[in-house]
């Protein structure tokens, strides 16, 4: 089974009430390893030693792992940020639809989870908790669910009780 956690990267890397979440969906899930939507140069663009799921996967000494590729083998896999599509449809000199740019996200979105998908299985160890961006939870379930891993969404998307409504 996987635990999944939808929420922002910013919350992810800095809400320490997040941190108490996480901490009893692991006790309460009998979890036996944490991974993320992560990668080591996201930390370090956002000069963060260590985000939120590792702090528990550390407190827990539970096996932890970053998921997300890295920008060098996102170009090997050519995964593209939302941003960039849009930019590149912005500057292509004929102009794409938004639904032809919906589909380019999503095209590009199903390429990285299907990599978080590999990174998990390299871990190997069920239950596991999985944290990553609100927008990816549904499309990371249904293809989990295809694979026959069973789910269980804890958040679609987690924000904290002292968040500005």
């Amino acid at each position: 089974m996987i635990i999944v956690v939808g929420t922002s990267h910013a919350i992810q890397t800095t809400d320490l009430e997040l941190k108490s979440f996480l901490e009893n969906l692991c006790q309460e899930f009998k979890v036996r390893a944490i991974a993320e939507e992560m990668n080591e140069e996201a930390l370090a663009e956002k000069v963060c030693a260590a985000s939120i799921p590792m702090q528990v996967a550390s407190t827990l000494q539970l096996p932890h792992r970053l998921c997300d590729p890295n920008r060098e083998k996102r170009a090997q896999l050519e995964i593209h940020q939302e941003n960039d599509i849009r930019i590149q449809a912005w500057l292509s000199q004929t102009t794409l639809s938004e639904s032809e740019i919906a589909v380019r996200i999503a095209e590009s979105h199903a390429k990285r989870e299907q990599y978080w998908l590999e990174q998990l299985g390299y871990l190997d160890l069920w239950p596991v908790l999985f944290v990553c961006g609100a927008d990816h939870v549904l499309s990371f379930c249904q293809l989990l669910k295809q694979q026959g891993i069973s789910v269980y969404i804890a958040a679609e998307y987690w924000v904290s009780s002292n968040a500005a409504r």
